[in-house]
């Protein structure tokens, strides 16, 4: 009977910690889409401003409102340079999961490693059991047929 895997636990542990790493990972992911996805939207709404400012320039307009549009103009455009600074801060905490994430992984192919030898050389010892047990049992045989009843 093949003894049990001793490692099993920290088997078990590695996986967990391996799961948690993978599912932070795909939120961190996600969040930097976001991110992307928000500084294209304010990139769009920048341009469609940029046109209401030229359309509105031929159409002719107060200063006040020249001075109001220039100036959301220039707050978009921080709010897009900001933006893009909170994509590469969601980039890299996504690269620093990965890093964790791949961390995690090489432990329970480690583990796994360890297992897949355990199991090879308890799979041998019965192998070696299951041959003296034939052994024995033809040795018993041969025995039989050799002595006169």
């Amino acid at each position: 009977m093949a003894r049990p895997f001793h490692l099993q636990a920290l088997v078990n542990m590695a996986r967990d910690r391996s799961e948690v790493a993978a599912q932070a990972l795909g939120k961190l992911k996600q969040t930097w889409v976001e991110a992307q996805s928000k500084q294209a939207q304010l990139q769009a709404y920048l341009e469609e401003y940029r046109s209401r400012l030229q359309q509105q320039t031929q159409a002719g307009f107060s200063i006040m409102q020249w001075r109001d549009y220039q100036s959301f103009i220039h707050k978009l455009e921080l709010a897009i340079v900001a933006q893009g600074k909170e994509i590469e801060r969601c980039r890299q905490l996504w690269e620093s999961g990965q890093v964790k994430w791949q961390a995690c992984e090489r432990d329970v192919n480690a583990y796994q490693a360890l297992r897949n030898r355990h199991d090879e050389a308890e799979r041998k010892i019965d192998a070696r059991q299951d041959q003296g047990l034939q052994d024995e049992f033809a040795r018993n045989q041969h025995q039989r047929k050799m002595t006169p009843p």
